[in-house]
């Protein structure tokens, strides 16, 4: 008894001590700096904690960022940040600009050079090691210009063959495209063009896209410079083209060009402009690469972090981590998530139509709203019980509007960016067949810039046609020297009655004669060539054959 008496004493001292050990500890936790760790021993932790979030009444508030679980009610409200960039363009431009004024930003000297030196360079190299009896002279800024130029005019202005463009025979197929460069001429410039030395030393040929990478990288840093989004951008796959041999190429069956290579790309929402972008290639090291979908965003989102930028993503890419991370780096994010996706709220049972629930947890709001079937939205910076509408039928012939979360409605509105950049870019995009995969990309990114500036101009009210006009009169001024309202015909008038003609050597190779060739036809006879032609109407004539064909035009 003695020695439980005395046990006794001895655990109440003990108690006591660690009470006032502890008391003390409490004490001073009530003010405790910020870089002081977490105690170790678990009273001392749990009242650490209370002291950190105890309010002055004595009463415990929310530990908003920390919860656990979501919640159907008893929402905290969030401050929205506004976004903190100016938008529209970043260099100052006209009032009334040419498409060349806002291009050139893009497609700098630096760039040009670069084509030329990198073709000549091609050029030099291929036919020193296989000689070739085609006629080559280098290539010069003003002829790179004229080639591509005439790309964009044949994005407009399409016909069933390339070499179409020169026919003269038949009216129909009759252009002043010959007047500016030759048949022979633009298809050796297309054979040997190139954007990087296959010898260089300087280059990774481990990267997949090292022949076009410093023009890739060099395009992405001209768009950030050249314009602002105005704060809402969406995150999307792009499709290039292609369906020839090569590893990386893609299929996506959803999508309306559903062989080629896939790009990831971020736009503004409103506009289509091409902020960001990444080309995909595949698999690295034979397989999967596991947040691929995470690292996309991160990677495109990197430029704005801090910017309070509104990003709208599909399911393949939103998660909770992507939108904590997100949300951690100063930027918004609002997309359509699957239902097994970890750490969202299992689905909820069915309900009527155009109903929806809404959760919370911390800064995070998902929305599930029944339409045709239940659409589950995830973000980060809506208030959840703030509203929108959207423009629904409900089984009759007319559409009404839909009250449905902000979540769903902002989606809906802001998630068009890619789509209208795919959209706008493929009714004038330069299209011909070539088995090299990276012509592809350079003719895709080449119309990308063309939009870009017209959309840099637009928005700084310095142009008021359509984007047909723009790529229009950009096309004419990289062909001629002159601005594309004020310039003259690249050729000749189509000849009339009083027209003069001139005979004179206007071909470096010999071509059918004409005349030789009407007067001939059914007859075994075969036609004459020769050098010598009509200036105004660009036909090869014999000198002999010159009056009759002039004769002919006049009747």
């Amino acid at each position: 008894m003695a020695d439980s008496s005395e046990g006794s004493d001895i655990d109440e001292v003990i108690n006591s001590d660690l009470n006032e050990i502890r008391q003390d500890d409490f004490n001073e936790l009530n003010d405790i700096p910020d870089d002081v760790d977490v105690p170790a021993d678990r009273v001392v932790r749990e009242q650490w904690i209370q002291a950190m979030f105890r309010e002055e009444e004595g009463e415990m508030r929310e530990f908003v960022g920390f919860q656990e679980e979501w919640k159907t009610n008893n929402f905290h409200s969030r401050e929205k940040i506004p976004y903190n960039r100016k938008p529209g363009a970043k260099i100052e431009i006209p009032d009334v600009v040419t498409p060349i004024q806002v291009f050139s930003r893009i497609f700098t000297e630096e760039l040009w050079m670069r084509l030329v030196t990198e073709t000549n360079l091609y050029a030099d190299q291929t036919r020193s090691a296989t000689p070739s009896n085609s006629k080559w002279v280098p290539v010069t800024v003003k002829e790179m210009k004229t080639f591509v130029g005439l790309c964009l005019a044949m994005g407009i202005l399409r016909l069933p063959s390339r070499r179409d463009f020169w026919r003269q025979k038949k009216w129909l197929f009759r252009t002043t495209i010959p007047q500016a460069i030759s048949r022979d001429r633009f298809d050796i410039i297309w054979r040997y063009l190139h954007l990087q030395d296959n010898k260089s030393n300087d280059v990774k040929q481990s990267d997949k896209l090292w022949k076009v990478r410093w023009y890739l990288d060099y395009l992405k840093d001209r768009f950030q410079e050249l314009y602002e989004v105005d704060g809402f951008v969406s995150v999307d796959e792009s499709m290039v083209k292609f369906k020839g041999r090569l590893a990386f190429r893609q299929y996506l069956p959803l999508k309306p060009t559903k062989w080629g290579i896939k790009v990831w790309v971020m736009a503004e929402s409103s506009t289509g402009y091409v902020s960001n972008f990444q080309v995909y290639t595949g698999r690295e090291g034979g397989s999967s690469e596991k947040g691929l979908a995470h690292r996309i965003v991160m990677d495109l989102a990197g430029p704005y972090f801090g910017s309070q930028l509104s990003i709208f993503m599909d399911n393949f890419y939103s998660g909770v981590p992507l939108f904590e991370e997100l949300k951690a780096h100063g930027l918004n994010a609002c997309g359509t998530v699957r239902s097994n996706r970890k750490g969202i709220p299992p689905k909820p049972p069915a309900m009527e139509k155009h109903r929806y629930q809404v959760y919370q947890k911390d800064d995070l709001t998902f929305c599930a709203w029944q339409d045709t079937k239940v659409v589950l939205v995830l973000s980060n910076y809506h208030e959840p019980m703030a509203e929108g509408s959207v423009r629904r039928r409900r089984g009759e012939d007319i559409q009404r509007e839909v009250r449905v979360p902000a979540c769903v409605s902002d989606y809906q509105k802001h998630m068009k960016g890619v789509d209208l950049l795919d959209q706008m870019v493929s009714y004038y995009q330069f299209q011909h067949r070539s088995k090299k995969w990276w012509r592809r990309l350079f003719f895709f990114f080449l119309s990308v810039s063309c939009y870009n500036s017209f959309i840099a101009a637009r928005s700084a009210g310095a142009y008021k046609g359509c984007y047909k006009e723009w790529q229009e009169d950009l096309a004419q001024e990289l062909v001629t020297p002159v601005t594309a309202k004020s310039a003259p015909q690249c050729a000749a008038a189509p000849v009339t009655a009083s027209a003069e003609h001139d005979c004179e050597k206007i071909f470096e190779k010999r071509k059918i004669c004409r005349e030789c060739s009407l007067s001939k036809s059914g007859t075994e006879a075969r036609p004459g060539a020769t050098v010598y032609g009509c200036r105004q109407c660009n036909v090869p004539l014999h000198i002999e054959c010159f009056g009759k064909h002039c004769r002919s035009t006049r009747k």
